[in-house]
């Protein structure tokens, strides 16, 4: 891990954590501040390693820099996992590992005697086995057009089939009017916000939330003589494999002018 060694600790009950915000003099080591906790994913499949999204095995990191904001390498991190019964364990390369027991983990890392970073939450998950979404969906109106492409990745523990947060789906116009070419100042996909999320205004990348539902939209800014659109969603299981349902296609019909 790039020189930062780690050990690990389990934060007892009740245990009182000192804070590190305010005037914190710098440590000898030379530092001054240090970063967030950095998940490579917000979730772990229980039972699993703590990967990144491309399905890679990935440490945990906190960053330690100096008054010059250059970053220190070498140095120690302490980890306080709670609750007590986690099941997590951290190895001194800050690979973490889950038990097989779905939870919310909260992880703090410290560094020297005065700097901590504040809580994060990892989500301990089932298996993401499946991905779901309407093939064709309702025609698109008016013009501006604007269409929903839904999909909901799920899991199975034992016999429950459950919905899978933190899955990462990945969005891309295939066609329009069957044809490949595709005019992104005219049919692009976006967020909530109505912002498309990449250079590429075809693509757009979405992450499954508490109910396992990944959401985006497409957006047809001028409908002139567009017949058909072909969206195509794509997800993975955390390990980086393909999920059965995958890909989604949606066939978006645009509603013709009277």
């Amino acid at each position: 891990m790039k020189g930062i060694a780690m050990r690990v600790f389990v934060a007892a009950a009740g245990m009182a954590i000192l804070p590190s915000c305010g005037e914190v003099p710098t440590l000898t080591s030379g530092i001054a501040y240090i970063s967030a906790v950095e998940l490579p994913s917000p979730v772990v499949i229980a039972g699993d390693t703590l990967r990144d999204s491309l399905g890679r095995v990935a440490p945990l990191r906190v960053r330690a820099f100096d008054t010059s904001n250059r970053e220190v390498s070498g140095v120690t991190t302490t980890w306080f996992v709670s609750p007590l019964d986690a099941g997590v364990r951290i190895d001194a390369n800050g690979i973490l590992r889950a038990s097989d027991s779905l939870r919310v983990v909260h992880l703090v890392g410290r560094v020297g005697d005065r700097l901590q970073t504040a809580e994060a939450l990892l989500y301990v998950v089932p298996r993401p086995d499946q991905v779901l979404g309407a093939g064709t969906a309702d025609q698109l109106v008016g013009a501006p057009a604007k269409g929903t492409l839904q999909v909901t990745v799920t899991g199975t523990r034992g016999s429950v089939r459950s919905p899978v947060r933190g899955v990462v789906v990945r969005y891309r116009i295939v066609s329009v009017n069957d044809s490949p070419v595709v005019d992104s100042t005219r049919v692009f996909l976006v967020d909530d916000a109505n912002t498309p999320l990449r250079t590429a205004f075809t693509m757009a990348v979405d992450t499954t939330n508490e109910s396992g539902v990944a959401s985006r939209f497409v957006t047809v800014s001028d409908t002139t003589g567009i017949r058909k659109i072909e969206i195509s969603a794509t997800a993975r299981s955390l390990r980086g494999e393909a999920l059965a349902g995958n890909p989604v296609i949606f066939v978006l019909p645009l509603k013709k002018t009277p």
